[in-house]
């Protein structure tokens, strides 16, 4: 069984990497025993979906998700604080898929990125829904008001460390209601074991 496919995901989400980035991808992952799950429907390509990885305790978490985004071929999006794209790494982060936001107004930090990713005309948006490694008792809900600035449905993407899974679970519509739509994605994430789960 292959561990990865660029099948998983459709054509509109794909980078279009050397076939050495995707090899290398598939390979770590098949190495460490690792298999990516599910897929992503037709039915969404060129589309903005907002993909939310969790649970989040290790940088093996990051590691995995890099192997797997390299192993799908995915072009995925992240926001980073605009200092990070300043020189020569700036370039890179952008091409990554990186999308600078400007931290110092925190008001108006998910009005700026909303409007951003709405340039993009279809992309896959990765977030951690925890913002953190270490244990937190609340999700913040910045994903969730993304999600519904850009009009957007959610991918709920799991790592198992018990069965060595990552899963891209069934697309996830959220309500309006930020409480009750957390609540109910954290009961979701409940069956996936954690790299460390004492921190999750």
């Amino acid at each position: 069984m292959q561990s990865v496919s660029p099948d998983q995901i459709p054509q509109s989400f794909r980078a279009h990497r050397p076939w050495f980035i995707k090899w290398l991808g598939r390979s770590l992952l098949s190495f460490l025993g690792w298999t990516v799950l599910g897929k992503i429907g037709e039915e969404y390509a060129n589309k903005n979906l907002v993909v939310i990885v969790a649970p989040h305790t290790s940088n093996w978490d990051g590691i995995l998700g890099v192997a797997a985004i390299a192993g799908l071929d995915a072009r995925i999006s992240f926001i980073g604080k605009e200092a990070a794209f300043k020189y020569g790494l700036g370039a890179f982060l952008r091409y990554m898929g990186g999308i600078p936001i400007d931290r110092s107004n925190p008001g108006g930090v998910i009005n700026d990125a909303i409007e951003k990713i709405k340039k993009l005309n279809g992309t896959l948006l990765g977030m951690s829904p925890e913002g953190t490694r270490t244990k937190v008792e609340a999700w913040k809900t910045g994903f969730l008001r993304i999600a519904q600035g850009i009009d957007a449905k959610i991918i709920p993407a799991s790592i198992c460390f018990s069965k060595k899974e990552i899963l891209l679970g069934n697309t996830f519509y959220p309500t309006g209601d930020n409480k009750k739509d957390i609540r109910d994605l954290q009961e979701y994430y409940k069956v996936f074991t954690a790299k460390h789960p004492e921190k999750y």
